[in-house]
């Protein structure tokens, strides 16, 4: 039986149709693949996760929303220029100048900051689930006393007594973690000589 010429050109046709299916499944597995090793490599944090959810549903994420409780708790006790947050690449950063916490060369934690370290510390139990890092930094004018042999030892220990003083508010202390920098990570900023060095003196809790 002799087949229709125009029978066979129209099943060649459909088959040649079909083609680039193959060719676009073969990408879609490629691109998979890429995208699962890259996770393999550098796991995102739950904080770069959250964005790109958000990104989609247009909802604020939960670190957006514990950093407009903080902004509002900064501007009612009038600390704007005492405490600030920035939302970074892993997580909230709420950053306390050391003028609040501190006197000079001490550790010790003053009743002011005290105050404010409380009240912070019932925000960050909305997230009880989320990781805490408190960083110490110090400026570059060096020290040595009976308590404080160098920066290294004063911020650190700063950094203790602000993770000390969250969980006596009630942060649990198994999701915090404690690091001491001196004055390794400076902050580069306008102004006089003192007015940087006062920029460096600080204290950051990251919640990631």
């Amino acid at each position: 039986m002799k087949e229709d010429p125009e029978l066979q050109a129209l099943l060649q046709g459909g088959q040649d149709d079909e083609l680039w299916l193959i060719s676009y499944a073969d990408l879609l597995t490629l691109l998979i693949g890429f995208f699962v090793l890259l996770l393999a490599v550098s796991p995102p944090k739950m904080a770069q996760f959250e964005r790109m959810a958000a990104s989609l549903s247009g909802e604020a994420t939960p670190l957006e929303e514990l950093k407009d409780k903080v902004d509002t708790f900064i501007t009612q006790e009038g600390l704007q220029q005492k405490v600030l947050t920035r939302q970074e690449a892993d997580g909230l950063a709420i950053e306390f100048k050391d003028a609040l916490l501190f006197d000079s060369g001490s550790a010790d934690i003053r009743a002011e900051g005290s105050a404010a370290i409380a009240s912070i510390a019932r925000m960050l139990q909305t997230l009880p689930t989320r990781g805490l890092v408190i960083e110490g930094y110090t400026d570059d004018v060096p020290i040595r006393t009976a308590r404080f042999a160098s920066n290294w030892e004063l911020s650190s220990q700063r950094a203790i007594n602000v993770r000390t003083a969250l969980e006596q508010s009630g942060v649990g202390r198994e999701r915090m973690s404690v690091r001491g920098f001196a004055d390794t990570r400076r902050v580069d900023v306008p102004g006089t000589p003192e007015e940087q060095r006062a920029a460096n003196r600080r204290v950051v809790i990251r919640v990631e």
